[in-house]
């Protein structure tokens, strides 16, 4: 099913211009929009709304961890290592589930809705993670299952990270938020 689904988005052979171009900017650039939005925000908001973004990045980092064990407990081949479909995008012969990519972006989404400030920007960065996601599967560098598989992953990275708040607050937040005020009075 997985292979058959990755056939039916993968895109055709002699893919050029415009949909070329905007699935490899979906595929490589979106997520740094992402870091770059934070930046905004933490620049506008207060100490709960940076303790908010910590909070955030802070599930981006667990969700990777996770991601990445469960790549090196499940490899998986990506689609041009099967010989499968069309590849436009290149990328060495890694385990592919989950998805790095989409599970970055996921993960922060899923950690937005955690807080009160930022929760408004969850939707919008889901939608974010699906269209990278479908541009990696469109340009043949990732399954469907791939892009699925980082929907548990990055809810799951925002969820610990949501419980070990009141530690993470504690420990690291209040002195990276005191050296960030230490540095913007001098």
């Amino acid at each position: 099913m997985n292979e058959h689904l990755f056939l039916l988005i993968n895109a055709a052979p002699g893919l050029n211009g415009i949909p070329l171009l905007l699935s490899l900017f979906l595929a490589r650039y979106a997520g740094y929009l992402v870091p770059l939005l934070m930046a905004v925000i933490w620049m506008r908001e207060g100490t709960e709304g940076r303790r908010d973004l910590l909070q955030m990045l802070y599930a981006m980092a667990i969700s990777m961890l996770i991601a990445h064990l469960v790549r090196l407990s499940f490899p998986h081949p990506r689609p041009f290592v099967l010989h499968l479909g069309q590849q436009y995008l290149a990328h060495g012969p890694s385990s592919s589930l989950p998805s790095s990519h989409t599970t970055f972006v996921w993960s922060i989404a899923g950690a937005a809705f955690f807080t009160r400030r930022l929760a408004i920007f969850g939707f919008p960065l889901l939608t974010l993670g699906l269209l990278v996601g479908w541009s990696r599967v469109y340009l043949g560098v990732h399954f469907p299952f791939d892009i699925a598989a980082a929907l548990p992953v990055s809810i799951a990275g925002a969820f610990l990270a949501w419980k070990c708040r009141t530690w993470s607050d504690l420990r690291i937040s209040s002195r990276v938020l005191r050296i960030y005020d230490s540095a913007v009075r001098v």
